[in-house]
């Protein structure tokens, strides 16, 4: 069994838990992948396998690509990812299976890695949650949202590397950890998970199980959830 899959972020939604609490989710079009190709201890000292998501045209490839795709017998794919795999398992899946959303369960936990949303150029306050340089004041003029002086005197005589800075913010690979499943479309291939995943609508996630190995639990309200309706009923 596959330990991975790649889908596509719809959007979010929200689904009713049994005491009527609502759960913020995120709905994710996952999947069918299929294995191109597969990695072994003996040829590549690692096992794993190769799978292609969302169908891509032909002559939009390179030759090297498509020759991939035509040497596997399987359509061409946009989408190429590899997911490290025990040698037992990986055995058990053939070039050109299907890997699909039912190597989840209802309940369970995943780790979802993909590219966060592009901010463009943003200054301390907004990259770095700084509170700015100076106080509001009749003398201050233009530089509230600045980031101030960064110098280090004479020695060392410059600005340390990795010093916090304006600059380019979001497009970074991002892991959020420990999502729960909350429902599962097998006939539809789309998965619910509960929370917020990286990036912009229609783009790339990655779908792991949860790498802290946690237990499944059943989808209730989560108790933060529960306290801010106690609130809203005040």
């Amino acid at each position: 069994m596959a330990k991975g899959m790649l889908g596509t972020k719809v959007g979010m939604t929200q689904i009713f838990a049994e005491d009527g609490t609502t759960i913020p989710v995120t709905v994710v079009q996952a999947g069918p992948c299929v294995v191109i190709d597969k990695a072994t201890p003996e040829r590549n000292e690692y096992s794993a396998v190769k799978v292609g998501f969302l169908s891509a045209e032909e002559k939009r490839l390179s030759k090297a690509e498509a020759g991939v795709f035509k040497k596997a017998g399987v359509p061409a794919s946009k989408v190429v990812r590899e997911f490290r795999l025990e040698a037992k398992e990986a055995e058990a899946l053939k070039v050109g299976d299907q890997i699909k959303i039912d190597i989840f369960r209802k309940g369970q936990f995943v780790d979802v890695t993909g590219i966060s949303k592009g901010k463009g150029f943003q200054g301390v306050m907004r990259r770095h949650n700084m509170k700015g340089a100076a106080r509001d004041s009749a003398s201050s003029h233009e530089h509230h949202r600045h980031i101030g002086a960064v110098g280090q005197r004479k020695t060392p005589g410059k600005v340390w590397k990795g010093k916090r800075l304006p600059g380019h913010m979001g497009v970074d690979q991002v892991t959020v950890q420990n999502l729960q499943v909350v429902e599962i479309d097998l006939e539809n291939n789309v998965l619910l998970i509960r929370g917020a995943l990286p990036g912009h609508k229609n783009g790339l996630v990655e779908i792991y199980p949860s790498a802290k190995n946690k237990a499944d639990r059943p989808v209730v309200a989560a108790p933060e959830e529960v306290e801010e309706k106690k609130k809203g009923k005040k």
